[in-house]
């Protein structure tokens, strides 16, 4: 570089030479003119040297723009060179900016818009097809085990009626919080139990089809498993994905973060969070609305995928873009922590998606301005502010060494609350809309419907049940009743999910007497109709066809006309025989 500057100092010299010889041999022009000549070939050879010396930077080797000087004044520059951040925040006096304008009318949708009672919207997220495919999968592996039990009644065949009452106890569980305790306590004889339980179905048969429950058919999963590790489970959650979208529109703000669910069995999505309440657990990456908490979409993690159709790269930026397809192109902004954000993802959901951006930001990105980072130099409560044409950086000092850095292409300015820490209003933002999968996980936790198995399909269903259950309310909430409490709408829930099973067992004769009365009295079973089959009744009374000299009581009555009737006036037919 020396060498260069040195031959630009040479062509001057010779340049001021010939000037001197020229002005020599032309006594005739004045002083002057003189002055005015050696004034344009100074400027000249100035010109060509500081072309040379802004040519090529010392520190990289690297070209440089010619206004290196200027820039720095008004510009930050990244560390390597290679992104510029405006000092000065772009005008604010235009209007609205069309990626800031939503698209759609918040709220339900679709089918969630004609809902009445609470059992209406609990089925527009576990859909009638979600219920047929887990009775048709756990009928098809009951018949598959039926060799093993001795006596027929043990694995009796699960009923639509009785699937509805297994959902309705283990919302129910959640309620009163018993995730943690042990079930069999639910069914105890000794006043300690709960009537609710019991008059529902008997704990054998709770565990019984506990055991049983399945998503999959068992006899092509290992041809599946090739393909797709989540093949005992991808029908089941891919219906209950398309529910959560179909029956809602979110609100402006969205959030996308990451779930876990509790479990250490055996399975490769198990991973490991240190900053989670479970630590262990199957991941799921969860878009949930800032404002209602319900959750639009979900995604298992479960390792890298076999090659195959559900193999997808696993980078951030294919992430966020297949878990907010369904909002593209509505204008929502999305809030996300700095394990998602980048510069680059930013562009991309503004540029190719209609979607802005809000969320923290990696130091160690390649666009961050050194003078970003955090300094022992650097005021406490102080801020730094980088713009382009659409995304804005920020780096704000909360305290003495320290610095949160957040990217954002909703906010243009540098706008700064009043208050004692002088946060930015991108922080104060983030702040407000940060929370969405946090309080959706919270809300998940508090009525929660799980219990402990070694099963991880198991996990995922219990925890789509407390997802619909949030939704559900949410959706409820919205149409019908804006001032019930969570608790009440899932106890409520749960008395209609269990009410049709607790009529029909009323009707079992050979149910026990107090069982039936309790059933009775909370669940208001009328008489049985005409039309059900006859057998012991609750209360002896005297044969309607014995003469009353004999006075010859009975509990057994007619399947008929309902009256009590003896052995010597009756026959017994089976149900073969009756027409």
């Amino acid at each position: 570089m020396a060498s260069k500057r040195l031959s630009n100092y040479q062509i001057l010299e010779c340049i001021l030479e010939d000037d001197e010889e020229s002005i020599i041999d032309s006594p005739d022009e004045d002083e002057g003119d003189d002055e005015v000549i050696q004034s344009d070939h100074n400027s000249e050879s100035e010109e060509s040297a500081n072309e040379t010396e802004l040519e090529w930077s010392d520190d990289d080797n690297e070209p440089l723009s010619r206004h290196a000087s200027k820039d720095s004044d008004s510009f930050y520059l990244s560390k390597k060179k290679c992104t510029k951040w405006a000092k000065e925040p772009p005008r604010t006096s235009v209007r609205v900016r069309r990626h800031n304008i939503m698209r759609e009318t918040p709220g339900p949708k679709g089918a969630a818009k004609e809902i009445h009672t609470m059992s209406e919207a609990f089925f527009c997220m576990f859909s009638m097809d979600t219920v047929n495919l887990v009775l048709q999968q756990t009928n098809d592996y009951i018949k598959s085990i039926q060799g093993k039990f001795q006596r027929e009644r043990d694995c009796k065949f699960l009923e639509y009626e009785e699937l509805l009452a297994y959902l309705g106890l283990l919302y129910m569980s959640g309620v009163l919080r018993s995730s943690h305790l042990n079930f069999k306590d639910l069914w105890a004889t000794d006043g300690t139990g709960i009537e609710f339980f019991q008059n529902t179905m008997s704990f054998n048969r709770f565990l019984f089809i506990s055991r049983c429950v399945r998503f999959d058919d068992k006899n092509t999963r290992s041809e599946r498993q090739k393909t797709d590790k989540l093949a005992a489970v991808r029908e089941f959650t891919d219906l209950m994905n398309n529910n959560f979208i179909n029956n809602y529109s979110a609100s402006e703000n969205v959030t996308l973060d990451e779930q876990l669910p509790a479990f250490r069995g055996r399975f490769s999505g198990v991973v490991y969070m240190p900053n989670k309440p479970t630590k262990y657990g199957i991941k799921h990456y969860a878009l949930v609305d800032s404002a209602t908490f319900y959750l639009l979409k979900f995604e298992i993690y479960a390792g890298v995928q076999p090659e195959g159709p559900y193999r997808m790269p696993n980078d951030t930026v294919s992430l966020v873009k297949r878990m907010t397809e369904p909002i593209w192109g509505t204008g929502r902004n999305v809030t996300m922590d700095n394990w998602f954000t980048s510069v680059p993802l930013t562009n991309t959901l503004l540029k190719d998606h209609q979607l802005t951006m809000v969320g923290t930001i990696r130091k160690n990105k390649p666009e961050i301005p050194t003078c970003f980072q955090p300094k022992r130099t650097r005021a406490e409560h102080s801020s730094l502010f980088g713009f382009q044409e659409d995304v804005t950086l920020c780096s704000y000092v909360p305290k003495k060494s320290k610095a949160v850095l957040l990217i954002s292409s909703m906010h243009h300015d540098n706008k700064i609350v009043e208050s004692e820490k002088k946060k930015p209003e991108i922080i104060l933002y983030y702040n407000r809309t940060k929370g969405g999968v946090d309080t959706n996980d919270q809300m998940c936790a508090n009525y929660n419907v799980g219990r402990r198995t070694k099963r991880w399909p198991m996990v995922i269903f219990y925890h789509l049940l407390n997802v619909a259950g949030i939704n559900a309310y949410v959706i409820y909430k919205n149409k019908i009743d804006h001032g019930i409490s969570r608790r009440e709408f899932l106890k409520h829930l749960a008395v209609d999910l269990v009410k049709a099973r607790q009529q029909t067992r009323a009707t079992i004769p050979q149910l026990p007497r107090a069982v039936q009365k309790r059933l009775k009295r909370n669940a208001q079973v009328q008489d049985p109709s005409p039309t059900s089959r006859g057998g012991p009744s609750t209360t002896y009374k005297r044969c309607h066809i014995c003469p009353r000299s004999k006075d010859k009581k009975i509990r057994f009555m007619c399947a008929k006309c309902h009256q009590q009737v003896c052995h010597d006036h009756s026959t017994m037919i089976c149900d073969k025989c009756i027409d």
